[in-house]
């Protein structure tokens, strides 16, 4: 089990999650991000390494308090129970509409390792001013940590459907 940050703002991060000129901007710095990795070298070969996050080896998701905001908006947090992402299912990502920056921009591929801390600083920035622009409260938090916050603020058990079961409702993405 992980840590939980009782410090983050969970309500404040609902409440943001729900405001639809912020997730309308949110969705096109994705759709930017997009088409700037599209023309960078790299490919993807979806064997889930990069949602196998592991203290030891330094392999771990940041998110930013936004991010979240942007995956509640779309999809019911799943719950981290281990080192891997909750996500993760038959080696394919589950939430690839709503995955954070870091998902998007790690590439096990080495032709991609020149690009991706220097992409990833230029979104980070853009993402802080948005933040300061909806006055959301900013954080860059370990992902794992941040779903078990959501889960230990009971944000699961509320968007969650009533079946009884653990499975996760995809919602449609807004453009």
């Amino acid at each position: 089990m992980h840590h939980v940050n009782h410090d983050l703002p969970i309500e404040r991060l609902v409440e943001a999650s729900k405001n639809a000129e912020l997730m309308r901007r949110m969705a096109q710095f994705y759709d930017d991000l997009s088409e700037d990795i599209a023309h960078r070298p790299g490919v993807c070969r979806q064997r889930g390494i990069c949602c196998q996050f592991d203290a030891r080896d330094g392999h771990c998701l940041y998110v930013t308090a936004l991010e979240v905001c942007f995956y509640l908006s779309q999809q019911a947090p799943a719950p981290a129970n281990s080192n891997l992402c909750p996500h993760l299912i038959d080696g394919l990502c589950t939430v690839r509409e709503v995955r954070p920056l870091g998902c998007r921009v790690y590439y096990c591929d080495p032709a991609a390792q020149d690009w991706q801390g220097p992409i990833t600083e230029t979104y980070l920035a853009r993402l802080r001013t948005l933040h300061d622009e909806f006055s959301v409260p900013y954080f860059y938090a370990d992902w794992l940590v941040v779903l078990e916050a959501l889960r230990a603020h009971g944000i699961m058990s509320s968007v969650m459907p009533s079946s009884g079961t653990n499975s996760i409702r995809t919602l449609p993405v807004r453009r």
